[in-house]
């Protein structure tokens, strides 16, 4: 039997604290304008209907945040997972190996960093890191449909949505 199609949604973290020199970068928190603006994000993504059955996330602690903020939305609090995978620099095989305790869903919510997120999209899309130019905003989506788990071929690009217009997204519904 064939694998199902899988959505990939690639999530930026939302609006973190600035680096500080009392702090360590892994420790930053989102803001609370960061919280707010999220939690809009998910409630867009949700009015969409977009299928969220398992969520991956970088263990920095804003992505982190980020990612419970979705779970909460969602209502999924359990299905939230950890990994280093997701955080900056790990590239795309790790990040490939990661969504093998994923296989059974339709949809997977991957919450990085950038440039990494936006070269998975062009790893996903072409191939390779660099050659596609995707670059997220802080709380950003981009939705890419692959064939299976871990991807072994070009995904299909189904979306780029700004923060801005999932906020409004939110508010029409």
């Amino acid at each position: 039997m064939a694998a199902s199609p899988v959505l990939l949604m690639l999530l930026r973290h939302g609006i973190a604290e600035a680096l500080s020199a009392s702090r360590p970068d892994e420790d930053r928190r989102l803001t609370g304008e960061g919280k707010r603006r999220v939690r809009e994000v998910a409630a867009g993504m949700r009015a969409l209907e977009l299928p969220v059955e398992a969520i991956l996330t970088s263990p920095l602690r804003r992505a982190e945040e980020t990612a419970r903020i979705v779970a909460e939305v969602y209502e999924r609090i359990g299905g939230l997972e950890v990994t280093r995978a997701l955080a900056p620099g790990s590239g795309a095989d790790k990040v490939f190996a990661a969504l093998s305790s994923c296989t059974s869903a339709a949809g997977v919510v991957l919450v990085g960093h950038e440039p990494d997120l936006g070269e998975l999209a062009s790893t996903l899309l072409a191939g390779t890191p660099g050659l596609l130019h995707l670059q997220l905003k802080k709380a950003g989506l981009v939705g890419i449909t692959v064939a299976s788990l871990p991807p072994r071929g070009a995904g299909i690009l189904e979306f780029l949505l700004t923060p801005g217009q999932l906020r409004r997204i939110a508010r029409g519904a």
